[in-house]
């Protein structure tokens, strides 16, 4: 937050701790000292000052991270080197709660003149734009929300010049911030560097920006997946996605499939918990999920899957052959998170 020194200088000369093996295909690899560098096609950084925090790089845009109350702060993301005005989608989970000192932010800087900035989705107990004095700037409208617009200064603080330097930070809040647990979420890079431009908050060369999840002194998880929109985000097509289906069961062992065009891309055991499973396709075609071992008393809720990071809500599409619905299984119009009997959601071409 803002009652320490900037992060991004200070992961300048780091040590990068794995796990993982680079052969084929991208594999997870866990930071636990600091580090910045590109994953699987996205940039990362992350930095902490003590304590047991640590993120794991997942292929694509994933990353997760924990971290415990023995970290004095901790800051780390996915994103792109250079930043710019991108449509950025994530999606995932965020595990902390209004007494926790955390935040969910695209985070980013530039230089000529040097600027470090902030789109805050979400945040725990503290506002991190509540600096000192701080001038505001009004609101604006973007992506279903009030962003409320603060500028705030930093004096001989390290930055990504290496040096101590004094600049600006500028904020963008959510109004009303994101929740916690499930979340997702769009942010329309361009109107938040266009407002600013309108208010004389002028940026400069970009440099790197990440979709960042920051802890100080608190305790808390992430898992998190973005992706920069472009196109029909709805409607890929061909090319390699990243699907993530957040799902749990009722009683534990229930079995589910991901299809497209009919056939399985992945299978998954579900446990009580509600949890985020994760398959890569280049597959194209009509997408399903599957509920295949009813029984007893399990029953399956899936939350959404994603597709590159843009959310298709469950209660979102009407066809669902497994909800108990006017008296039978499929007797209704769809739109519903569960699955009640053997049956499937269908959530549209990829």
């Amino acid at each position: 937050m803002m009652k320490s020194p900037s992060r991004a200088a200070r992961s300048a000369a780091a040590l990068l701790c794995v796990t993982g093996l680079f052969a084929g295909a991208a594999q997870a690899q866990t930071l636990t000292s600091n580090s910045t560098g590109t994953h699987d096609g996205f940039y990362y950084s992350f930095w902490k000052d003590s304590g047991s925090a640590s993120m794991t790089l997942h292929p694509g845009g994933r990353y997760s991270s924990q971290w415990t109350s023995n970290t004095n702060n901790w800051v780390g993301g996915k994103g792109w080197n250079p930043g710019g005005p991108r449509v950025v989608n994530y999606s995932g989970y965020y595990g902390v709660n209004n007494s926790q000192n955390s935040y969910l932010a695209l985070y980013g800087w530039t230089r000529s003149p040097l600027i470090e900035y902030y789109v805050i989705e979400s945040y725990g107990s503290y506002n991190p734009a509540s600096c000192a004095g701080g001038v505001d700037y009004g609101s604006f409208q973007s992506d279903g929300a009030t962003y409320n617009v603060r500028r705030c200064l930093r004096q001989n603080a390290p930055s990504i010049e290496g040096d101590n330097s004094t600049f600006y930070q500028y904020f963008s809040v959510r109004n009303p911030k994101k929740g916690f647990g499930n979340i997702s979420g769009t942010i329309t890079v361009a109107n938040h560097f266009n407002y600013w431009a309108s208010r004389g908050l002028n940026l400069g060369n970009h440099d790197y920006m990440v979709f960042a999840t920051e802890g100080y002194q608190s305790q808390g998880s992430s898992d998190i997946t973005i992706s920069s929109g472009g196109g029909n985000p709805g409607n890929p097509g061909n090319g390699s996605k990243t699907i993530v289906v957040r799902a749990r069961g009722t009683a534990g062992g229930e079995n589910i499939s991901l299809k497209v065009n009919n056939a399985t891309v992945a299978s998954w055991t579900l446990t009580t918990s509600m949890a985020s499973y994760t398959a890569t396709t280049s597959a194209s075609g009509g997408s399903v999920v599957e509920f295949t071992n009813d029984g007893g008393n399990r029953d399956v809720q899936v939350d959404y899957i994603s597709v590159n990071g843009s959310i298709r809500q469950s209660e979102d599409q009407t066809y669902n052959t497994g909800v108990y619905q006017n008296g039978q299984c499929g007797g209704g119009n769809g739109r519903s998170e569960w699955l009640h009997c053997n049956g499937a959601i269908g959530y549209g071409n990829l």
